[in-house]
């Protein structure tokens, strides 16, 4: 065999299923699943969400904001991540059931734009936080080896994205932790003193901070199939998500908050290396990394789901490439408003696809309707999600008031469920021929 037919069939080793149930002895341990989302959210992304978070408001109603988004943030990610366990499927494999043969292409193009955006913003992030640190003036060369970087764990599927989570969470954990109690220790200034700093930014609502650690995380509790797909059971997943994730990841913005605080700074660049120096540096190398390889797998598969015969390992090196050319040209604070936008219309899916796979069959009908009559595309779904999306996106950029004063998302996914049940009923009622030759 020559030597790149060896290398193609080990990278076909970590295809990983992209179109098919993962099957039970390929099923992994509750704290394998665990351990990867830890990578997911142990990262820049939550380093940034706390940084908000203290810029609008004072520490302990920043601390109680990121715990009750986050909950909000597990539940759903929870109930939705269940549907994979149950199939062994993907998020986009899924989609079909709701939104047809060809509309589950919306889900895939969403998730992918936005796994794309997110992996180049991190990259970004990394670049320019290493180019500040080491006085390099090429930010753009820097941004793009650090997303090429990134993408080589996302190349060869679950298992290595498991095997590098757990040295680079040890690291990115311990020492954000560190940094916050160094900070707290060897400033030489008062805590009291500090505290009164906060807000150090512009202020904002609790509903509105609960609405930016719940809608900043969606498009992962969109993709949480694509992981939980690897479990066991439910109740592996409830261990993973709310026994390690939950405890272990919430430390990470709140350690955040604290140096925000200290460093008087919502900039991750000058916050982490204003904190922390060479450790800090590592950290938001690390953080990206852990964050994007399933950023980039995510991406993968979603490809995968459109793109029906290609390998998914070579869609992950062909988006990955993209991904760190982005990286070297974008100006994140530009960027980071277009991925709130896609965020926007990721929260909706999460009410059409658990309404479809729990609530109609309780109803009535039954699940996957759309798959089973070999719809193309179901304006149902299409029709609730681009309603959801575009109310997530009036109340998130406070074009409209929030109503309810409760989380943007949660009335979003309530709104997009129950437009999504008034439809499908009357199209797929028990007197409807449709519906009949389905049935």
């Amino acid at each position: 065999m020559k030597f790149s037919e060896k290398i193609e069939k080990f990278l076909e080793s970590g295809e990983d299923y992209p179109r098919e149930s993962v099957p039970e002895e390929e099923r992994r341990p509750w704290w394998s699943i665990g351990i990867v989302w830890v990578g997911v959210y142990i990262c820049i992304v939550s380093i940034l969400e706390g940084l908000s978070l203290i810029g609008g408001l004072p520490l302990h109603k920043a601390i109680l904001a990121e715990f009750v988004g986050f909950i909000i943030f597990l539940t759903l990610m929870f109930i939705q991540g269940n549907i994979g366990t149950e199939t062994g499927l993907s998020t986009y494999v899924l989609a079909r059931e709701s939104f047809g043969l060809k509309g589950s292409h919306i889900i895939s193009l969403i998730v992918f734009v936005g796994d794309f955006g997110w992996y180049a913003i991190q990259a970004r992030t990394a670049g320019e936080s290493t180019a500040t640190i080491f006085g390099w003036t090429n930010v753009p060369l820097v941004s793009a080896i650090m997303g090429l970087l990134m993408m080589l764990s996302a190349i060869f599927g679950y298992r290595a994205i498991a095997f590098i989570s757990v040295p680079t969470v040890i690291y990115t954990f311990g020492v954000m932790i560190f940094l916050a109690v160094s900070s707290i220790t060897g400033s030489g200034i008062p805590f009291a003193e500090v505290l009164a700093r906060a807000p150090i930014s512009e202020p904002m609502t609790f509903t509105a901070a609960v609405a930016v650690v719940v809608g900043g995380m969606a498009i992962g509790a969109v993709g949480a199939p694509d992981i939980m797909r690897f479990s066991r059971s439910k109740k592996d997943n409830l261990k993973a998500l709310f026994l390690m994730v939950l405890p272990v990841a919430i430390i990470q913005p709140i350690a955040a908050m604290i140096v925000g605080l200290y460093t008087n700074s919502i900039e991750i660049g000058v916050a982490l290396t204003s904190a922390g120096g060479i450790l800090g540096i590592i950290l938001i190398v690390t953080g990206a990394w852990t964050s994007n390889d399933n950023n980039l797998y995510s991406a993968s598969l979603a490809l995968s789901e459109i793109i029906v015969k290609g390998k998914r390992w070579k869609i992950t090196i062909i988006i990955g490439i993209l991904a760190s050319l982005v990286a070297a040209f974008i100006d994140l604070s530009m960027y980071e408003n277009i991925m709130f936008v896609i965020g926007a219309f990721a929260v909706p899916v999460l009410g059409i696809t658990v309404t479809d796979y729990y609530i109609l069959p309780k109803i009535g009908l039954d699940r996957g309707l759309a798959l089973k009559a070999k719809e193309i595309i179901n304006p149902a779904a299409v029709i609730s999600w681009i309603i959801g999306g575009v109310i997530q996106a009036l109340i998130d950029f406070a074009i409209i008031p929030n109503p309810l004063n409760i989380p943007s998302a949660i009335i979003t996914i309530v709104i997009t469920s129950l437009i999504y049940i008034a439809i499908m009923k009357r199209k797929f009622s028990e007197t409807n021929i449709p519906y009949e030759q389905v049935k």
